[in-house]
């Protein structure tokens, strides 16, 4: 039988994804987010995405996800997830935009 282990990893690339999907076509969201400039756009992005990795970070610590090692060598990784992670995001967003009417 099939089976998914969602790993601390691949939780935080599914999140990019989401997070990109939901700016760019949730209504009320969409709207708030293109009132921005491209700088807070960035900005608003990897906050986000900052607060995804520290969570499961966190969470990984508690051992609620995958039990994970509070050390320096987590953290190192971390921030390698989440640079691919904004990667992702990015990526996701150029290819799933609304495309303007003209």
């Amino acid at each position: 039988m099939f089976e998914l282990n969602v790993s601390p990893d691949l939780l935080a690339y599914l999140l990019a994804g989401l997070v990109a999907v939901l700016f760019d076509w949730f209504p009320g969201l969409r709207e708030r987010f293109d009132t921005l400039r491209e700088m807070q756009k960035r900005t608003v992005m990897a906050v986000v995405l900052a607060v995804i990795v520290a969570g499961i970070f966190g969470l990984g610590c508690l051992g609620v996800l995958a039990r994970m090692t509070c050390d320096k060598t987590q953290v190192a990784n971390l921030a390698q997830v989440f640079l691919v992670a904004v990667g992702i995001n990015q990526g996701t967003h150029l290819l799933f935009k609304p495309g303007t009417k003209g």
